[in-house]
């Protein structure tokens, strides 16, 4: 049976009356008659009598009018609530930010004090687009995965941020890098190279090799983060293994642990940002440190005005923190 039939045989129980069911339905009377007696069929009942010169339902025929009113009714209510969440859920511009989160960020918030009713769903995962569709992906290239028909790239390098120490701030050893602050030790009891710091710090625009950081405590993301697993890759290469004083599997303590100088760290030189006065950026002498950032606007999750509009906002967002 046809949802059809249901609405037919629906009209015609109500009114009763086969001929005023036909021009309210718009269709013939043939066509009405055959599409009931088709119903009674399938059903293997009788659902309507003859009356005088008009029809009443059976007693199985009011039965199955109740129960199917119910059903149809539903239907109905599903179909407009259908509509409705795919009005709402079009709305919304779902991205999954798994690097640059911070330009991300900020273009979001600068959207929205332009567009207040904009609305966003945002998620950090490698495989969140397998598991829940989204519109927008940001993350960095490591070869696992196959890149985005149309991705814009931004390769950028990856630099050395070192503490920018001198005079009498060069005599106190970080605080949060304390062991003994009587000794001014790193954790793990490794004292702190200031000489070297120093050196390194004056050297504005420099290169830096990672020979001469031997010394020094780096603050590193935890985790399985794919710039992480870049850079200790690259630096295993190198034969270079730098000492560990700080991790933190939070993007925002690693930033701002490595803007205040208290240690040497990894930074991609557009990606994360200005640092702050604790510290300056210095390339790194030695080769491979580089990442490409892709940012995507993917169509696992259909079409969308809003992410389009908004994917084009955010491209300018990155040129401009690349100066392109």
């Amino acid at each position: 049976m046809e949802l059809l039939q249901l609405r037919y045989f629906l009209e015609v129980a109500e009114s009763e009356h086969v001929t005023h069911s036909a021009q309210k339905l718009r269709v013939s009377q043939p066509s009405l008659t055959q599409a009931i007696s088709r119903l009674e069929r399938e059903l293997g009942v009788q659902l309507f009598e003859p009356e005088g010169r008009g029809i009443r339902l059976t007693e199985a025929g009011r039965f199955y009018s109740k129960r199917i009113a119910k059903a149809v009714g539903e239907i109905d209510s599903a179909t407009s609530e259908l509509a409705r969440f795919d009005e709402e859920r079009s709305s919304i511009v779902r991205i999954n930010v798994v690097s640059a989160s911070n330009i991300v960020v900020d273009a979001v918030a600068e959207w929205r004090t332009q567009h207040p009713a904009a609305k966003f769903q945002i998620v950090s995962s490698e495989t969140a687009s397998k598991i829940e569709p989204c519109d927008i992906e940001v993350r960095m290239q490591t070869g696992k995965t196959p890149e985005a028909k149309g991705a814009r790239l931004f390769k950028e390098r990856i630099m050395l941020a070192v503490p920018t120490t001198n005079g009498d701030e060069a005599e106190e050893p970080d605080a949060g890098f304390r062991d003994n602050p009587g000794k001014g030790e790193r954790p793990g009891g490794e004292e702190r190279d200031i000489a070297a710091s120093n050196a390194l710090a004056n050297g504005l625009g420099e290169a830096i090799s990672l020979a001469q950081m031997q010394n020094s405590g780096f603050i590193m993301l935890a985790g399985s983060r794919n710039i992480s697993n870049l850079c200790l890759s690259q630096c295993a290469k190198l034969g270079f293994r730098p000492t560990i004083a700080f991790e933190s599997d939070n993007p925002s303590v690693v930033r701002k642990m490595i803007g205040l100088g208290l240690g040497v760290g990894f930074w991609p030189e557009h990606s994360w940002g200005e640092l702050g006065a604790g510290a300056r950026l210095a390339p790194i002498l030695e080769p491979g440190f580089v990442r490409t950032i892709e940012v995507a606007r993917t169509r696992h999750g259909g079409s969308n005005e809003q992410a389009d509009k908004f994917y084009s906002f955010l491209l300018q967002r990155f040129e401009a923190r690349w100066n392109i």
